[in-house]
């Protein structure tokens, strides 16, 4: 199949990072301004679209289903391309013609933008340093908009043709192409992507102006209530605190959290720090982008970054739909401060329930709703890490507890502390449940403390009898940590691969990455680049990308490969079952984490329901004899339930 690879370069009054590419190209005003190409190994040709038009041998290419269309973050110029083409807002260049360098390089452990991955890599084709000033001068607003010639122009034209170059050589850097079954998840995601969800913009919108008004509220009495000059400043607060009796080095939310927990607070202190957190909520900035990212249909696109994370999972974008605050209201509460907050009414809300921001926090989810005449059908795995965790160790007692009635915290109490499930009370289900989540990866009384064990009436010096005792109560679990370490040891130094997880791992040396590489049971695999084990102590280091200096050496161990292990399986069971709702007909508008979310016409919502959980559920060949369950529920507007 012929190749074309492609760079464009493009203007658009729209700010890329805070709207994303969607709305950017959908902008009044955006225009291609460079679009750099080659066919297969041929020279890169760059045409300037101000003054001329595309080859039609190019723009035949960009349609045609038999020429591979090639670009490093590919959805950029596939997005941007679309509206070049002519076509309308909601309709896009078919992603399955489409390839991603960038997508590539993740797959193969170089996770980062063209300039880290290509100084990662050390590809002979250095991208250009002097990119950032020409892209600022010419592809984004000025007041004084920039001649469109001479040597700067020039000179971005070559910038432009120079990426290609790099995108190539990127490309020949890793011993194949992304695995066709990567592909397709990838074309699965750009379809969502694509399909985007639609946005209550009214509730956006006015969340938007209430937390304005609420803020300039708090931080004027803020000024009163500690006599500053500029009570935003960091240093003007911290030295008041500290002047009424407060110990604290920083403002960070997580210290001054921990310093309201003191009974013994000076009043105006404790004031002076709620006031504080309460006008710096980071849901805000989600309702700002809900408001002005999603295009005229209201629909927000370009929510999700395909291989965000080394292990196959996605990451968010623009509103950060992986990172929701929950917030403290439900139910009627719910609905009755969501029509309270669309009306604008900041004093009913403050009346009713006294923390505008915190009603803010709470509603940031319900900012997504279906179309006209359709609702949410939600669907989520349960436990789906703990399951799969045992999946791998042979915990058989846990897949057996998941085989029926799938109370693992009752269970796991009940076996951490000798007594029948049936007396399992809520203190000791309280310590199974932080238990089960936090102690899987080989983590102590610090993991229990970051998973909220202390918040959950636990005593802190009984932590690390907890983990003892979690510990002898799953013994296959506690041995996989180290038989991974020592595999993967035994791989770097050369002993061979070897078979972990009940033989459904496979862990080798990846003379293709300098490393290593572990063989899911999906057939994916996960790579670790420039691998070695130290010779001092036997630890086993690997690189990864990093901003600014390129590489970053990264010190890893069995209980985080086993967590690398089973999340990257954990995903594998995500992206198996969104290909499957997809191709059953139903809308995927949104997943999080281990959920999906689908657009279903109201008169048939349930059934639909039915149908996304039974997708969720049906094992694939290699995980049939996993345990797996999906709970669910249908809304008008996202929540949890």
């Amino acid at each position: 199949m012929r190749t074309l690879s492609i760079d464009i370069e493009t203007y658009s009054p729209a700010d890329l990072p805070s709207v994303g590419v969607y709305r950017y190209a959908a902008a009044p005003g955006f225009q291609v301004l460079l679009f750099a190409y080659a066919f297969d190994d041929e020279a890169v040709a760059v045409v300037d679209t101000t003054r001329e038009e595309l080859p039609d041998e190019v723009l035949f290419a960009l349609m045609d289903p038999n020429v591979e269309k090639h670009a490093f973050n590919a959805s950029f110029e596939r997005v941007c391309l679309s509206r070049y083409v002519g076509l309308p807002e909601g309709q896009y260049l078919d992603p399955a013609q489409w390839r991603c360098t960038m997508v590539q390089a993740a797959y193969f452990g170089a996770i980062g933008g063209l300039a880290n991955v290509a100084r990662f890599l050390k590809v002979r084709v250095e991208k250009d340093a002097a990119g950032t000033r020409l892209i600022n001068k010419f592809s984004k607003p000025q007041k004084k908009p920039p001649a469109r010639e001479g040597e700067d122009w020039e000179r971005f034209m070559s910038y432009c043709v120079r990426d290609v170059e790099v995108e190539r050589a990127i490309a020949t850097d890793f011993p194949g192409p992304l695995p066709e079954e990567e592909q397709a998840v990838y074309v699965a995601d750009q379809r969502i992507n694509d399909r985007g969800v639609r946005i209550d913009r009214t509730l956006a919108a006015a969340a938007c102006d209430m937390a304005e008004a609420d803020a300039h509220a708090a931080k004027r009495r803020l000024a009163e209530v500690t006599g500053l000059a500029n009570p935003n400043s960091v240093g003007q607060l911290l030295g008041w605190l500290q002047g009424r009796g407060c110990a604290v080095e920083n403002c960070a939310r997580a210290t001054l959290e921990a310093e309201l927990a003191r009974p013994d607070l000076d009043a105006d202190a404790r004031e002076a720090i709620e006031l504080r957190l309460g006008s710096a909520k980071a849901s805000v900035k989600k309702y700002i982008v809900a408001r002005d990212a999603p295009g005229t249909d209201d629909r927000l696109r370009g929510s999700f970054m395909f291989y965000g994370a080394a292990t196959g999972r996605w990451a968010g974008r623009l509103m950060q739909l992986q990172n929701m605050p929950r917030g403290s209201l439900s139910g009627e509460d719910l609905d009755a401060a969501r029509a309270l907050v669309r009306q604008g009414d900041a004093e009913a809300v403050r009346m009713l329930y006294g923390d505008v921001q915190g009603v803010l926090k709470s509603l940031v989810r319900t900012t997504l709703v279906p179309e006209d005449g359709h609702l949410f059908a939600v669907a989520d795995y349960s436990a789906i890490e703990a399951r799969v965790l045992a999946w791998l160790a042979g915990e058989e007692w846990v897949l057996e507890v998941f085989r029926g009635d799938g109370k693992v915290y009752e269970a796991t109490a009940s076996r951490m502390f000798g007594v029948p499930v049936e007396q399992v009370d809520k203190a000791l289900r309280a310590k199974g449940k932080v238990a089960t989540l936090a102690l899987g990866y080989q983590g102590g009384p610090a993991a229990l403390e970051r998973m909220g064990a202390l918040e959950a009436g636990i005593p802190k010096d009984e932590l690390p009898k907890i983990v003892r005792m979690w510990r002898n109560a799953n013994p296959r679990i506690k041995g996989l940590w180290p038989r991974v370490e020592q595999a993967v040891r035994d791989a770097l130094l050369g002993r061979g691969s070897s078979r972990v997880c009940m033989g459904r791992v496979r862990v080798r040396k990846a003379p293709e990455v300098r490393g290593f590489a572990i063989e899911l049971p999906s057939g994916r695999e996960l790579f670790y680049r420039n691998a070695k084990v130290r010779d001092e102590d036997l630890h086993i280091t690997y690189e990864v990308c990093s901003k600014g200096a390129g590489v970053k050496t990264v010190e890893t161990y069995g209980g985080r490969l086993v967590e690398n292990i089973t999340q990257a399986v954990a995903r594998d069971l995500l992206a198996a079952s969104l290909e499957r709702i997809e191709g059953r007909g139903y809308q995927p508008v949104a997943h999080v984490h281990d959920e999906v979310v689908c657009e279903v016409p109201e008169a048939e919502a349930e059934a639909c329901l039915d149908g996304v959980r039974n997708a969720m559920c049906t094992a694939p060949a290699w995980a049939e004899d996993l345990p797996l369950d999906a709970d669910g529920y249908t809304c008008q507007n996202y929540r949890k339930e």
